[in-house]
């Protein structure tokens, strides 16, 4: 039969303590260590608070000024960019400069233009009226004046792959996009419509006459050295409905049927009562000269239309 334990009253104190409990015991029981409560006792004593806190000016503002210490480090070590793409950014700012320059040198030129027309009726008002036909039929061919008739619109742009795919190098022939508009597919649009029967024609605003020459440089497509943005809209005189059934007919009206089928480039045609068409800006006098019997003549370099 074995002895009945003790029963524990309260308050009494704990049994003996294991002496691996003792680093334990002591960490709970005093938390602060001796030197820390002795100075606190003794600022207790002479009635200071028992901690200084961090609430001081002093702290407050030594803290502020390592914050932006800390900051100011931060802006400076920052990287401002690599070379390559500051001189990036120069070259851009120079572009967006010399094609400001251009549109302002277009404008004068238009505005000249029409001096120029202005002074020349006022030549011709007492010529015959088959010199002044001649001359305005002449103005018309060459571009020299604009246009304003019934007609119809053209417009391409690249398909969403070629849209999506704007970082593609063009000299990188295995990361080609065949989904892109090139100067190739406008100059067969052209001629199918100069084929048509159309009298004056413009892209995205630039007029074309028999001197006009349609390039590709890089990515770009340029209309006497003035580069176009897609969607790329081809605007021509004439008869809207007949032109549109005759460049149906044509080679070129196939051509763009097989860049939707081929190469999911969007087009579209639509006619119209009345298409603007602006005079030409690169168009240049040549020479100019007085007939014997007194009329004022003009003359230009003689120039071909391309073909397809």
């Amino acid at each position: 039969m074995t002895s009945p334990q003790p029963v524990r009253r309260p308050g009494s104190s704990p049994g003996p303590v294991d002496a691996s409990m003792s680093l334990i015991r002591q960490v709970v029981d005093r938390p602060l260590d001796p030197s820390y409560r002795a100075a606190s006792d003794r600022r207790e004593k002479a009635g200071l608070p028992r901690s200084t806190g961090t609430r001081k000016p002093l702290v407050v503002i030594s803290a502020v000024l390592i914050g932006f210490m800390l900051v100011a480090a931060a802006l400076v070590l920052r990287p401002s960019g690599t070379t390559a793409s500051r001189e990036k950014e120069a070259l851009i700012d120079q572009i967006h400069g010399k094609q400001a320059l251009g549109d302002e040198a277009s404008a004068r030129v238009d505005a000249l233009g029409g001096e120029i027309q202005a002074y020349q009726s006022a030549a011709l008002g007492g010529q015959t009226s088959q010199l002044s036909q001649e001359l305005d039929r002449l103005e018309l061919v060459t571009g020299a004046v604009g246009a304003v008739g019934p007609g119809l619109v053209l417009t391409v742009d690249d398909s969403a792959e070629a849209k999506a795919a704007t970082g593609v190098d063009p000299r990188d022939r295995q990361g080609e996009v065949t989904g892109r508009v090139s100067s190739a597919d406008l100059q067969v649009l052209c001629n199918g419509l100069w084929q048509a029967g159309a009298e004056a024609m413009s892209i995205n605003g630039q007029r074309l006459t028999t001197r006009s020459a349609i390039r590709f440089a890089g990515q770009a497509i340029l209309v006497d050295y003035r580069p176009l943005n897609p969607p790329y809209v081809v605007t021509a005189i004439g008869d809207g409905r007949d032109l549109q059934a005759k460049f149906a007919a044509t080679a070129s009206g196939a051509y763009l049927k097989s860049l939707s089928d081929n190469f999911q480039i969007p087009s579209t045609i639509d006619t119209s009562g009345r298409v603007d068409v602006p005079r030409s800006s690169s168009l240049q006098l040549t020479y100019a000269q007085t007939e014997r019997s007194g009329t004022p003549s003009t003359s230009a370099t003689p120039t071909t239309k391309a073909t397809p």
